[in-house]
């Protein structure tokens, strides 16, 4: 399997700063007003679980295998095992 054209990758830009998940994760309680009454207001809580997945480490992306990954697409030579794909999906399913 060979990819014809490639589009050169982007950042994504919808992420959030560390630095504001950090100040939320400091504030976790919110009021939001509504457009009816300007008393309401809801309170959040997040599980200790939940503030982990938000703390980030140097761990979370392996640099050189995006890069390697990245080079595979240029060179057209990426090798996609659609049995291995499948299997794994099936696994997650059952």
């Amino acid at each position: 399997m060979s990819i014809d054209a490639t589009k050169s990758v982007t950042t994504i830009s919808g992420l959030l700063n560390r630095d504001v998940v950090n100040e939320q994760q400091k504030n976790q309680t919110a009021s939001v007003p509504t457009k009816n009454s300007t008393n309401a207001s809801a309170t959040v809580s997040i599980t200790q679980n939940s503030m982990n997945l938000l703390h980030a480490t140097d761990k979370d992306i392996d640099i050189d295998k995006i890069n390697k990954i990245k080079q595979a697409i240029t060179n057209g030579t990426l090798v996609i095992d659609t049995h291995k794909i499948a299997d794994k999906l099936l696994k997650q399913l059952l």
